[in-house]
C-alpha cells in the first residue's frame, strides 16, 4: 500500500490546498515528502509515498489544515510539524506498550521509538505491531520449554525486524 486518500466535503476545497501558483500543495508537499494527486478522483486527493509513516502526517495534517480553514504556506508548515510531534508521541506511546506487553522494561527510549513505527508498517498484510506481539509470545514460550535464556530470547523476538524501521526506506531484517 503506498496510497492513503482524504475526502474532502466539496471540490472546491482543492484549489484553496493548491493555492495561488501552487505554492500550498508545493509547501505542503515539500515539508511533509508526499506527493498530493488532485486529480484522479472527485472529492478526494490521493497521498502517495512509500513510506506508511509520511502518509500518514500527511492525512493527519491535511484533515487539519482543511478543518481549520487557514490553508497557505506558514499555517501549513506549523500544522505539519505539530502533526509529526505528535506523530513521535503516538509512536513512542506504541513501542513502549508493545515493550510491556512482552515484558521487556529498561530498553533505550530510542529503541522504543523505533519499535513504535511497527504500528504503520505492514509484513505480509500482518501489522508489524501485532506480528513481534506474536512471535515473542512464541519465542518466550519455547524458551520455557527448552530452558533457555528467556530474557536473551525475549530481547531477541523483540528486535529480530527493528532492521525494517531503522531507516525511513523500507528495511530488512539485516
Amino acid at each position: 500500500l503506498t496510497t492513503t486518500s482524504v475526502i474532502l466535503a466539496n471540490e472546491e476545497l482543492k484549489g484553496r490546498i493548491i493555492g495561488k501558483e501552487g505554492r500550498n500543495i508545493h509547501t505542503f508537499e515539500e515539508k511533509t515528502g508526499v506527493d498530493l494527486d488532485m486529480d484522479s478522483s472527485p472529492g478526494e486527493i490521493i497521498i502517495s509515498s512509500f513510506d506508511p509513516i509520511r502518509r500518514e502526517v500527511a492525512k493527519i495534517a491535511l484533515e487539519k489544515l482543511v478543518a481549520d480553514g487557514r490553508i497557505q504556506p506558514a499555517r501549513i508548515e506549523e500544522i505539519v510539524e505539530k502533526t509529526k510531534s505528535e506523530l513521535d508521541n503516538m509512536m513512542y506511546k506504541a513501542g513502549d506498550d508493545l515493550c510491556h506487553k512482552v515484558g521487556a522494561y529498561n530498553i533505550p527510549k530510542e529503541l522504543v521509538q523505533m519499535l513504535g513505527r511497527f504500528k504503520y508498517r505492514f509484513s505480509y498484510g500482518q501489522n508489524m505491531i501485532e506480528h513481534t506481539l506474536e512471535e515473542t509470545k512464541i519465542g518466550i514460550a519455547l524458551a520455557h520449554e527448552l530452558k533457555a535464556n528467556v530474557d536473551l530470547v525475549r530481547l531477541g523476538c523483540l528486535f529480530h525486524d527493528i532492521g525494517k524501521v531503522v531507516t525511513e526506506d523500507e528495511g530488512t531484517h539485516i
